[in-house]
């Protein structure tokens, strides 16, 4: 992987963290501090994820990277990977918590039933 695709993949994983974390909230919205910081926190990500980007399809594509749009759809594309990533991981840790669940209230009840 070169240096920009890491970068790339950084940015674009550290992307969906934040936007994960923007959703991830009470049903209360976000203090208007807290969402203003991780507004600029996501806006900066957004912009070094199309830089890493731009580095990127400049070294393996010099002619697409010429054209208007294509690394920002690029980079877009990266980070709704990286985002479905996200949602998958948290949806296998939701599995894990509600599977300890159930053996827990298994094991409870076979240990006061006594078989």
């Amino acid at each position: 992987m070169t240096n920009w695709e890491e970068r790339a993949h950084h940015h674009a994983a550290e992307l969906a963290r934040l936007t994960v974390q923007a959703a991830d909230h009470s049903p209360q919205p976000l203090p208007e501090e807290e969402a203003a910081v991780l507004g600029t926190m996501i806006s900066v990500e957004r912009q070094l994820l199309i830089e890493a980007m731009t580095g990127l399809t400049g070294d393996d594509e010099p002619d697409s990277a010429a054209i208007p749009g294509v690394v920002e759809f690029d980079a877009g594309f990266l980070y709704g990977l990286a985002f479905a990533r996200a949602l998958d991981d948290a949806k296998v840790e939701i599995d894990r918590v509600r599977r300890r669940r159930i053996l827990r209230l298994v094991k409870g009840r076979h240990g006061r039933g006594g078989s």
